[in-house]
């Protein structure tokens, strides 16, 4: 037993290292307020290369859940700046500049950034270039943001928290810059001859309508007019759906690209792993029941959603009636409740289907296995 800190006569010391771990317990158990009592006794009176940056970062945490960001700013400051030889001195320098980043000082940040990216191994290096990444966005210099984000993917750990949030954010700037009429490295013009439609340019291109229309801001695809200077941008896309884990992987020549959530297929009812392509696309389709009954577009029991993008099987044996398509249950992404067809939120089906032209591959697997060796990220 032991009464602040300070042992019993008679009892076993408790090491730091084990009143660290208590700490943690009471955070785990819901008891913030038991917690900081812990740490703010080893913070006050340990120091320890090990347990006390430990202690230092954990306590700051409270501090940030309580809205303190002066405290927590000073407590990752002393975890930074007095134990500079600590195994955890490349996390608590991350969360400092974080934190510094949070309380708008983002200068200092993205020097601890840069000193990160110096000196620490790439699974911790990956934060540091995620932060770099966001600095650069807020500026609105998405091209050197788009490639920290890149180089964070490339350095983190798959599946880690670092590369969710890398590939997350990689993928909505991919997308915005695809869409957008700014000007991008991979970006190229076409000017417009004469009987040229947006669907014969789309051919033409081996691109889609739809990225057309956004990249170009066209109001009236028929009000196209000759020696017009379309944006676009040349693009192999490729689709991977991960059963297992319900995500959608947009793949591009340089590698991941995008990630989607979807809904697949219930007990009994399975999504069919294999290897597809895209066939004829469908905005607004016409559901037919089971049975044979047709729901028209736009009625609210219309369970295709505003778009449908068949699968067809490029391997004998698999099923002929599977493709993407939106869903009137948003709730159900992320989980086992289709007949076998990969649903996905209407805002998201409509960007995929405004990316991907009609053929591109899709492999439905068990399980993604990365090979960077093989691929650029």
């Amino acid at each position: 037993m032991h009464f602040d800190g300070i042992p019993m006569p008679g009892a076993t010391p408790v090491s730091p290292l084990e009143e660290l771990q208590k700490a943690r317990a009471q955070i785990d158990a819901g008891n913030p307020a038991d917690a900081a009592s812990i740490l703010l006794s080893l913070v006050d009176t340990v120091q320890d290369t090990n347990v006390t940056p430990q202690a230092l970062m954990l306590y700051a945490n409270l501090m940030r859940a309580q809205n303190n960001t002066q405290e927590q700013l000073a407590l990752l400051k002393r975890a930074v700046e007095e134990y500079p030889t600590s195994p955890h001195h490349p996390q608590a320098a991350i969360a400092y500049a974080e934190a510094l980043e949070l309380a708008g000082q983002p200068e200092e940040a993205k020097k601890y950034f840069e000193r990160i990216t110096e000196s620490a191994p790439p699974a911790l290096r990956a934060a540091a270039l995620f932060g770099l990444g966001k600095q650069e966005e807020k500026k609105g210099a998405s091209i050197a943001a788009r490639d920290f984000y890149r180089k964070a993917l490339e350095d983190a750990k798959w599946d880690s928290e670092v590369w969710n949030r890398a590939l997350d954010a990689f993928g909505e700037l991919n997308v915005a810059l695809l869409f957008s009429p700014g000007e991008t490295p991979e970006s190229k013009h076409y000017a417009i001859e004469s009987g040229d439609t947006l669907t014969k340019i789309g051919i033409k291109l081996n691109t889609t309508q739809g990225l057309l229309v956004r990249a170009n801001q066209i109001d009236d695809p028929s009000r196209l007019h000759l020696g017009q200077r379309l944006k676009y941008t040349p693009k192999d896309f490729r689709i991977l759906i991960e059963r297992s884990t319900c995500r959608l992987f947009l793949l591009d020549n340089n590698g991941l690209f995008k990630r989607y959530y979807t809904g697949l297929g219930m007990p009994g009812h399975e999504t069919t792993l294999g290897s597809y392509t895209i066939g004829n696309k469908q905005k607004d389709p016409v559901w037919w029941k089971p049975g044979g009954e047709a729901v028209p577009p736009g009625d609210p029991n219309n369970e295709l959603g505003t778009r449908w993008m068949p699968l067809v099987p490029t391997e004998e044996g698999l099923p002929t009636d599977l493709g993407i398509h939106g869903t009137i249950a948003p709730e159900t992404i992320g989980q086992y409740k289709s007949h076998g067809c990969p649903r996905m939120r209407k805002k998201d089906v409509e960007e995929l289907y405004d990316l991907v032209v009609r053929s591109t591959p899709v492999e439905i697997v068990e399980k993604f296995t990365w090979e960077p060796e093989n691929e650029a990220l």
